[in-house]
């Protein structure tokens, strides 16, 4: 669908931009950091938080509370729903970080064990795989998902066959992002998960980059966990995220080392409790919840499918245009299957510096808003569904300005 089509879709994107104060100052290409909270969502948390503290806390066990907390539970249907799996499988957390720490400390690790990690992942994950080197003395193993002579990455192939020849069941974990945030790549997290298994290995799969992008089934996809957020592309307020628990994932997972259920003996009968029974303890900001489903059935109500093609559509324009300026070189796969919205580019003989400079002069002299991504030494761009192909024709002419001056 070309952005600038018009009909029913063009005018869901129209309601959807609107929603935007953002939009109408700057041409926002950096929904992969943060997606702009919907005025909207805004109006939801804020109606939330006066009910709350004037009208429930009082009465926290009538009628009426019981209703909001009802109202903030459904919250986590829309999360499902958008995730297709169940509820009970869909746990409140403050990030995706934290959701991906609590699955990877979910592991009795021992000295010599192994997690395998792949190349591209963010910087929090390969933190955390530090961590446990020095803590428990676990093995990391770093999976290459592209031959080093590529200069882009041209698919599953070699990703796969490295991961055959590299993960063993020695490994107790293999950590994969659905979509890189370095250079937006798409990586086959199906077919890695089913490998991992087929070697007694679980799956964390990190969904940051892909949630509220396309369409998400984190139970076709198979892992025993899959961490995301929703103040990315999903635009909902930062501070919340989820960790999906499958019950292959709950038999072992118990984070907060809660009682189990149990039967005749007070010996646990092994029923299986639900994601969010075992992770949310405390007092819980409910108020963030229904900001996060409001996102959620925004993105539900416009249609996962709809939001893929337009983000497709304006990264392929984006694309197309990238080739006629001098200077510029696209970093990220070409083949939508193999790639995203996410789309980094770096700069003819580039270095920090230049990289910095150009972020820096798209932001002062044409309102671009992008990000530097020092891994590779680029410029990322996130093209969201609320942008238009106006815009992409803006930071083309931008950066065929540009580009030769930095």
């Amino acid at each position: 669908m070309d952005s600038e089509q018009g009909g029913s879709d063009g005018c869901l994107f129209s309601q959807l931009r609107a929603d935007i104060p953002l939009a109408s100052q700057y041409i926002y290409l950096n929904s992969c950091t943060f997606g702009p909270v919907l005025r909207s969502v805004q109006r939801c948390m804020a109606d939330a938080l006066r009910e709350e503290n004037e009208e429930i806390i009082a009465t926290r066990g009538k009628e009426a509370g019981v209703r909001f907390y009802e109202r903030a539970e459904k919250a986590r249907q829309s999360a499902a729903e958008l995730l297709g799996v169940s509820a009970a499988d869909v746990a409140w957390v403050y990030n995706t970080t934290t959701a991906s720490r609590l699955a990877i400390l979910s592991v009795d690790w021992q000295a010599g064990d192994k997690l395998a990690v792949t190349d591209v992942e963010h910087l929090s994950t390969h933190r955390a795989a530090r961590g446990l080197e020095q803590s428990r003395g676990v093995e990391v193993t770093v999976i290459p998902t592209a031959e080093p002579r590529e200069e882009t990455y041209r698919g599953p192939a070699y990703f796969l066959d490295q991961l055959d020849k590299m993960l063993a069941p020695a490994h107790r974990l293999l950590v994969i992002s659905h979509v890189s945030n370095i250079d937006g790549r798409r990586l086959p997290v199906v077919e890695a998960t089913r490998f991992a298994r087929s070697r007694g290995v679980k799956t964390l799969v990190d969904g940051a980059q892909s949630i509220g992008m396309f369409k998400v089934d984190a139970k076709e996809i198979g892992a025993e966990f899959f961490s995301g957020s929703v103040h990315k592309w999903l635009m909902g307020p930062p501070g919340i995220g989820f960790l999906v628990v499958s019950d292959e994932g709950k038999r072992d997972y118990n984070p907060f080392q809660l009682p189990l259920p149990t039967g005749e003996g007070g010996q646990p009968d092994g029923s299986l409790m639900a994601a969010g029974a075992l992770n949310e303890l405390g007092t819980q900001n409910y108020a963030l919840r229904m900001g996060a489903g409001s996102s959620i059935e925004a993105a539900l109500q416009i249609g996962l499918e709809k939001i893929e093609e337009q983000c497709r559509s304006l990264t392929e324009r984006l694309r197309s245009g990238l080739r006629g300026v001098p200077g510029i070189r696209v970093a990220s796969p070409e083949m939508w299957e193999h790639s995203s919205s996410v789309m980094t580019v770096q700069l003819q003989d580039g270095y920090p510096g230049r990289c910095m400079e150009l972020v820096e002069r798209l932001l002062d002299e044409y309102q671009i808003v992008v990000k530097y991504r020092p891994e590779i030494c680029g410029v990322r761009i996130g093209v969201a569904a609320f942008n238009t192909a106006e815009e992409v024709e803006q930071l083309l002419t931008a950066l065929d300005h540009l580009a030769p001056q930095v």
